[in-house]
């Protein structure tokens, strides 16, 4: 922590100060990295596009009007081909508000806000055949949970770098079903540190920008040791003493401005394919984690609680509490190993291969939706919604209103309907059954194609000419520009 040494200054610094803050205008709002990755992708556009007019964009920007937001949209559509859905417009007009906001020091007019929604939902869905159906959002509930553990501990044939990785991930599933937390707060996603400062228009001369800017050395914004909390208490019936575990998140949305950490308290399950203090357990011995002389499993669930105590901690060793708990598989000069738990060297394990290892998984498993870790946490918000108060749902779920929570309901009715009609007891295990991701499973179909298949496609003369094609003006592109990101973004005769 930074110790600031504060210090009454003389009268005339509180006045400069007072001077700055009215040129200063609108306060600029403290944004999360990931919002400002976002606004930076938007304030990139917004420069390629008063590029092709041919206009400062930061003066276009401080003048510009409804009408000017609306031809940027369109400019943008005609531009990046791959924008289809109306709701992704609608995302890049308020992004765009925001660093409208930031780069001007001034709220965009919210009538003329509401016309371009207006003008989005209609000449632009119509012009551009906009898609306005909603996505589909499946969701898990434990038989589907169960369905997936079974088929990672049991029939996987899947490779991991190491073993380590395999056991980390079981016990990713198991904290996102128990927490209902976004993916995001139990791994780390790396962002792109350029973006996230040139995120508005003028951060060059903003010397305010590099106070929220983070220190060269990473910190990886995830689980670490220090979020475990391992802990007995005494069984009442007698016999082995009950483990339990507290789980700390600390890095919830919307953490830098609003710091809101959420304990979470799991014990061990009879049924070991869920139980996450065992696998906690495991991880610590791997890392050699534990601060004691405790060596074993069996060791470990041997010790009870001293009958003066009400419980008894099993503490980490110091050098390991900032250690993030799942991490990234590295080269090594034993080929690719979980990063070993040492300062410096600890890798936490990336966004996108946590998401990596679920498709598979999902794919592994016959399932017909992409398994995403927010069809789990969507199951967990529907399985605490079913026991919980509405202000415990919120805090669960990390919700400022509840009304969000509307966002993450089951598209499938979960009441049966017919049995409320004619007054009959609910067929509540069918509804389960008919409602959730694994009626759709197939353990038969192919995650795969067959060798038959690959040997059709090497030797397929049209993908082959095309591939010949394509190879040959990427060549011709990286020669114009360098490279293609840069082609894409100054554009090329091609």
């Amino acid at each position: 922590m930074v110790v600031v040494h504060r210090q009454q200054k003389p009268p005339d610094h509180y006045r400069r100060r007072r001077n700055r803050y009215a040129e200063q205008g609108v306060v600029k709002k403290v944004h999360s990295d990931t919002t400002k990755v976002n606004m930076a992708g938007v304030t990139k556009k917004w420069r390629e596009h008063c590029a092709h007019l041919d206009v400062d964009d930061y003066s276009h920007m401080d003048v510009a009007a409804k009408e000017d937001i609306m031809v940027f949209l369109e400019w943008m559509l005609d531009t990046y081909k791959r924008i289809r859905k109306r709701s992704t417009v609608h995302e890049y007009k308020r992004v765009f508000l925001m660093v409208y906001r930031k780069s001007v020091s001034r709220d965009f007019d919210k009538e003329a806000s509401s016309e371009i929604n207006d003008h989005i939902n209609g000449y632009l869905t119509v012009t551009y055949a906009l898609d306005t159906k909603m996505k589909e959002k499946p969701v898990m509930n434990v038989d589907d949970i169960y369905l997936i553990l079974h088929h990672h501990w049991v029939l996987d044939a899947s490779v991991f770098p190491d073993e380590q990785q395999r056991i980390g991930m079981a016990l990713l599933l198991l904290l996102q079903a128990y927490t209902a937390t976004r993916p995001r707060v139990l791994v780390y996603k790396p962002l792109n540190k350029n973006r996230i400062r040139e995120h508005y228009l003028g951060w060059e001369d903003d010397d305010w920008e590099e106070e929220e800017l983070e220190p060269e050395e990473i910190n990886f914004k995830t689980l670490c040791y220090r979020d475990f909390n391992l802990f007995l208490l005494p069984n009442p019936e007698g016999g082995r003493d009950v483990q339990l575990m507290e789980v700390t998140l600390r890095y919830t949305k919307n953490y830098e401005r609003r710091a809101n950490p959420k304990t979470f308290v799991l014990y061990e399950v009879e049924d070991f394919i869920f139980d996450p203090t065992l696998l906690m357990v495991t991880m610590g011995f791997l890392d050699n984690a534990f601060d004691s002389d405790i060596r074993s499993v069996e060791e470990f669930y041997r010790v009870k609680v001293p009958p003066s105590r009400r419980s008894l901690e099993f503490r980490w060793k110091k050098e390991i509490l900032d250690i993030p708990v799942f991490r990234q598989a590295v080269q090594t000069s034993d080929g690719l190993r979980t990063s070993p738990p040492i300062p410096g060297e600890a890798e936490a394990l990336h966004y996108h291969t946590y998401l990596y290892y679920l498709q598979r998984l999902g794919l592994a498993c016959g399932l017909m939706q992409i398994l995403t870790a927010y069809m789990i946490r969507r199951g967990a918000g529907e399985a605490v919604e079913a026991v919980a108060t509405q202000g415990q749902l919120q805090q669960v779920m990390c919700h400022i209103n509840a009304a969000i929570y509307q966002a993450y309901i089951n598209q499938k009715i979960q009441c049966d309907t017919v049995a409320a009609f004619l007054g009959r007891p609910s067929q509540k295990a069918l509804m389960k059954s008919a409602t959730h991701m694994s009626r759709y499973a197939d353990p038969r179909a192919p995650c795969r194609p067959s060798q038959e298949k690959l040997e059709d496609i090497k030797t397929d003369p049209q993908l082959a000419s095309l591939k010949e094609l394509r190879d040959m003006l990427s060549q011709e592109v990286r020669g114009q520009s360098g490279s293609i990101s840069a082609a894409r973004t100054a554009g090329t005769e091609l």
